[in-house]
């Protein structure tokens, strides 16, 4: 993810993928369609992409349990 950052690539982290090449009817055929030899219980996906909008500065966000001196 920080290498597509560094080419200006957008990417998105998404945990959800594997019911849809686990288990059901219409998964082999999802697992031909897209080179998946084998039913997975890995359960991350990463997307990439060109973002359609630039932020200039990211949210400043505190945490409780951080102290600055």
């Amino acid at each position: 993810m920080v290498s597509a950052e560094s080419l200006g690539l957008g990417t998105c982290m998404l945990g959800t993928v594997h019911p849809l090449i686990q288990n059901g009817k219409k998964t082999r055929k999802f697992r031909e369609d897209h080179g998946i030899k084998y039913s997975s219980r890995e359960g991350l996906f990463v997307a990439f992409g060109y973002p359609a909008v630039k932020y200039k500065k990211g949210i400043e966000r505190t945490f409780a349990s951080v102290t600055n001196k």
